[in-house]
């Protein structure tokens, strides 16, 4: 189950990253209304952001954390040292973050791996006291935007300091062109104001969160036996559906009318909203996909299995695809795509690429990438391909 839900996030990761590939972000109103073939663009902008924006990163994060509790039980029943297995798994973890942060900005892994090392304080915690920790990353995060207002108003920044919407906007033209190097040095500019993305937004705060509550679910054993905890999961689902729906409701057309920069009281208001609306509609459809699997789901559900299970090579793999078809260096589709196409394009390509996983599995025992990051962290010869019955 977890391999199936780690794919359905990363479908929704991809589908909110075709604007961003296809420079949709940062086209003019005039230029996305020539797009709309359909009439249908506004619509879809807004159903991709009530649904969608924040929440499969958060599920993503959520389900790292899970992972990182049951490598912990897995090192514990080998007598393993967990902590050097795990320094040496996020570290390998970050190498490959890099490499694809200097293809694509938007790369997640490199702030995985460091918000990771966190949780290796996490390992000796008892369950009480993991739940405590979680609680506060939580509260945190729900203060975060009133702690960045007030330091914003004690250094006296305003917007005519300068927004770095519009530093991102230049840069992100660069990869319209043909220039592989101006493409490169575009890139880093934009990695280094994702980074402070992460500190302004809150965003690191939030993985943390979802990273300590996927430890909390893991130690609780809620991934096992799924139909022994529907009860739980349709309990979860009718709490924080209800607070995802309403909260994200609000969010969605506030977020809309919102500049981010520089912190004004709307914007405020949406980062504390986004800190409980996005967690709940995450929680929401993880409950609700555990429970559905549950419940006979799982024949409908499994397709999506191969892609979730090669996860790290699905996900750099979307990258390539994007700058291959958008890119000036490639199909050069930047700026002819709208939101209603673009959301196909996704669903279409994840389908081929969880078709894909399937075959390469059949033969294989990992996706390529996942066979270079277990070969880097243990240090010796792993068979990648499938042993064969004579």
């Amino acid at each position: 189950m977890l391999d199936a839900l780690r794919g359905f996030a990363l479908l929704g990761i991809f589908i909110s990253h075709i604007p961003d590939f296809s420079g949709q972000g940062v086209l003019s109103g005039p230029d996305l209304a020539l797009l709309d073939l359909f009439g249908l663009d506004d619509a879809a902008a807004t159903a991709q952001d009530f649904l969608i924006r924040g929440k499969f990163y958060a599920l993503f994060s959520l389900l790292f954390g899970i992972g990182f509790a049951l490598q912990m039980e897995s090192a514990a029943r080998r007598g393993a040292d967990f902590a050097r297995h795990f320094v040496r798994r996020l570290t390998v973890l970050l190498a490959i973050g890099l490499v694809h942060a200097s293809l694509w900005y938007g790369d997640i892994l490199k702030d995985y791996a460091l918000i990771g090392f966190v949780l290796l304080l996490a390992r000796r915690w008892s369950l009480r006291t993991l739940a405590w920790a979680t609680a506060l990353a939580f509260a945190a995060r729900l203060v975060w935007p009133l702690i960045v207002a007030a330091l914003f108003a004690m250094i006296g920044s305003t917007a005519s300091d300068g927004n770095p919407g519009d530093s991102f906007a230049l840069s992100a033209a660069a990869f319209a062109g043909p220039d592989l190097a101006k493409a490169l040095l575009a890139n880093l500019a934009l990695v280094k104001l994702k980074a402070l993305q992460m500190v302004y937004d809150g965003k690191a705060i939030s993985v943390l969160s979802m990273f300590l509550l996927g430890a909390v679910v893991g130690r609780l054993g809620l991934y096992r036996n799924l139909s022994d905890h529907g009860r739980t999961f349709a309990l979860l689902f009718w709490i924080c559906a209800p607070v995802g729906v309403i909260g994200n409701g609000i969010l969605t057309p506030l977020h809309a009318a919102t500049p981010d920069f520089p912190p004004t009281g709307p914007w405020i208001l949406e980062g504390c909203l986004f800190a409980v609306a996005v967690p709940a509609m995450a929680i929401a459809y993880a409950s609700g996909f555990a429970w559905l699997w549950s419940r006979g789901g799982a024949k409908f559900l499994a397709w999506l299995a191969p892609a979730g299970r090669m996860a790290l090579t699905t996900y750099v793999s979307q990258t390539l695809i994007g700058i291959t078809l958008f890119y000036g260096l490639g199909l050069g589709l930047a700026g002819q795509v709208g939101r209603v196409e673009g959301m196909l394009l996704a669903i279409g390509i994840f389908a081929l690429q969880c078709a894909m996983a399937s075959l390469w599995l059949r033969r294989f025992q990992f996706g390529p990438i996942e066979w270079l990051w277990r070969r880097l962290t243990y240090g010796v010869p792993i068979p990648l391909r499938r042993k064969t019955l004579a």
